[in-house]
């Protein structure tokens, strides 16, 4: 006798624990959420570049000065991680989401540029 299970045959596709993520405003707040412990006059000016962005493109174009910050009031390693986990989540988003594209942002992969 055979048994057939269910999970045969099914690929389980990588999703994040919060489907929220295919919101640009979840993915906004989480730029946000990576550099809500600094004070620095520098963090108000991103989140008024955050708050005007419309596309996965322009939150791309700011990952570079979040990293800047970041590592300015803690270390490269901790701006590493945090903009590491912002990538996944942008990748996640237009790997995803209907009305955006992948081919959008400037880079197939979401390495960090120096």
């Amino acid at each position: 006798m055979l048994f057939k299970f269910p999970w045969f045959g099914k690929s389980r596709k990588a999703s994040f624990e919060d489907t929220q993520v295919l919101e640009l405003d979840f993915l906004v707040e989480e730029f946000d959420d990576a550099i809500a412990d600094i004070d620095d006059p520098v963090r108000g000016r991103i989140q008024a570049a955050l708050a005007g962005c419309m596309s996965p493109k322009d939150l791309w174009f700011l990952r570079g000065k979040v990293f800047n910050l970041i590592s300015r009031h803690h270390c490269e390693r901790v701006a590493h991680e945090r903009v590491a986990r912002l990538d996944q989540k942008l990748r996640f988003f237009v790997d995803n989401h209907p009305d955006y594209d992948a081919e959008e942002l400037p880079t197939g992969p979401m390495a960090l540029l120096h």
